[in-house]
């Protein structure tokens, strides 16, 4: 079995996220596992679950069905983008590995060349070719904005300035995961950020990280990329950026996780009740946590 985590460059308007979302649902063989849409980001991420042969029919319909209803020539939005289909990581869920992960996203772009499907970009993680392009930081660095003028050619396919670029590749699972500032404090935020990544002298090994502002919920946060759970869990960071925080003399006031998270990012808490308590995972809206364990939604089906 392979995961999808897809990024897609719309989270405001509902009647196209419910588009975007029956594509995927109408997919036969592919099992939609969770939606998880930010206004401030306008973004949303799609989580199913598939066959190499499912997901690849899955993906491609939704590429067609975002060159269709996305324009990034009008899109705004806080979080990091350069393209409608953004980022579209292809993750093993055991027993399968990262070489199943690796052929799907090759059967992929084989297909966007084969169907002549409008739309280019680069190969990034597993499956980078340029290895500058293994980090996603570099794929979408300058965004949308600066595609029609850069010189980096891509990996596969063409620009096409409705679309943007697409980042595909396989990579292992990572968790994405927001804390909360109590109050829309970018500045702390962004110098929290950087204490806690791992790219920073006393950073956190396995953690992207940066500082930007909620509008819509009247705070800062700091967002989060564990790509590497098995160097760094939840309660880690969690517990480092309060201590930044508290430093700065800035309050946080719970966090957020975005999409799944396996079993064992919670190990350090005696149950996933406590975990949501500790970690003030229902501080923006109510979660049931148990459902956002990708082993419980596996062992479900």
């Amino acid at each position: 079995m392979l995961e999808c985590v897809v990024n897609v460059s719309e989270g405001r308007r509902s009647s196209i996220i419910r588009e975007l979302c029956d594509t995927i649902k109408n997919t036969p063989g592919v099992n939609l596992i969770h939606i998880d849409s930010g206004f401030d980001a306008n973004r949303t991420v799609f989580t199913f679950l598939g066959s190499e042969t499912t997901l690849s029919d899955a993906i491609i319909r939704l590429l067609k069905t975002c060159l269709l209803l996305i324009d990034m020539r009008n899109h705004e939005g806080n979080h990091p983008r350069i393209g409608a289909l953004d980022v579209c990581p292809i993750i093993p869920i055991k027993p399968a590995t990262i070489v199943s992960a690796k052929k799907c996203v090759q059967n992929i772009v084989e297909r966007i060349q084969n169907e002549n499907i409008q739309v280019g970009g680069w190969l990034y993680r597993e499956s980078a070719i340029d290895p500058k392009n293994y980090e996603l930081n570099h794929v979408r660095r300058g965004q949308y904005e600066t595609l029609s003028s850069s010189e980096r050619k891509f990996d596969f396919g063409l620009f096409n300035p409705k679309f943007g670029a697409l980042a595909i590749g396989a990579r292992k699972f990572l968790i994405a995961y927001n804390v909360n500032l109590c109050d829309m404090n970018i500045q702390s935020a962004r110098l929290i950020a950087r204490k806690v990544r791992e790219k920073t002298p006393g950073g956190i090994p396995g953690v992207r990280a940066i500082g930007w502002n909620c509008k819509s919920f009247g705070f800062s946060q700091i967002s989060c990329n564990i790509v590497d759970p098995e160097k760094c869990s939840i309660k880690t960071l969690f517990d480092r950026i309060k201590y930044e925080a508290k430093k700065l003399g800035v309050s946080t006031n719970g966090s957020e996780l975005i999409g799944m998270a396996p079993k064992n990012a919670f190990i350090e808490f005696k149950d996933l009740e406590y975990a949501k308590d500790y970690l003030g995972l229902d501080s923006i809206k109510p979660i049931e946590i148990k459902s956002r364990i990708i082993e419980n939604l596996i062992n479900a089906k």
